[in-house]
């Protein structure tokens, strides 16, 4: 069973762009100083709760304060594992005013591509990070830290790459352009050890 990423289905939500990247390096590269955090438990307890959940909600903003009322309104509705585009207006403040706020749920960053990003996510009090293809600077440097990375992957060999590479689950995307539900079932075949997050195109009456 793959864990779904939707849209927050709210009318002043911007709608995800297209993207077709599939593996990625950022420009720049990690030094392991960057994510010398203590080892606490956060990647495990992370990915736990995320298999829990079920679903993530996704959450792309025009403004701060829409953001803010838009995850409010999703966590009281139910919501226990919310992602936030890393492009929404003041997302890091916003990231750290809900985890104050709501202690009891896990919140990520979407879209990590560099690894500042990458940093202050983590300093906001992100428990997760995803990217549309696989960083593997990104991937390497969490690692040091314990803050549970999601990398984007689309094909088989992306996948067993990611995983190989020390990923604890993956994000298949974009989901909707590779066969939907029927392709995430293939992929379980072959992959049922691997977790898999199923993006792109996945609406709440589908989960």
């Amino acid at each position: 069973m793959a864990i779904a990423s939707f849209s927050l289905p709210f009318t002043y939500l911007q709608k995800p762009s297209s993207c077709s990247c599939r593996c990625s390096t950022s420009s720049s590269s990690f030094e392991k100083p960057i994510f010398a955090f203590s080892s606490n438990g956060i990647a495990n307890k992370a990915l736990q709760e995320v298999r829990n959940s079920g679903v993530i909600a996704c959450l792309r903003a025009q403004n701060a304060d829409l953001a803010n009322r838009a995850a409010r309104a999703a966590l009281d509705g139910g919501i226990s594992a919310l992602e936030i585009v890393v492009s929404t207006p003041d997302v890091f403040e916003v990231l750290r005013d809900l985890v104050h706020d709501y202690p009891a749920k896990t919140f990520g960053v979407g879209t990590v591509l560099q690894a500042k990003d990458a940093k202050d996510s983590i300093k906001a009090g992100a428990k997760f990070l995803m990217s549309p293809a696989t960083v593997m600077d990104i991937l390497v440097g969490v690692s040091e830290s314990d803050v549970l990375y999601i990398p984007g992957v689309m094909t088989p060999t992306e996948i067993l790459s990611a995983f190989s590479a020390g990923a604890k689950i993956v994000k298949v995307y974009p989901v909707s352009a590779l066969g939907g539900v029927g392709y995430i079932s293939a992929l379980k075949r072959p992959f049922s050890h691997i977790p898999m997050v199923a993006s792109q195109g996945i609406t709440i009456v589908q989960i």
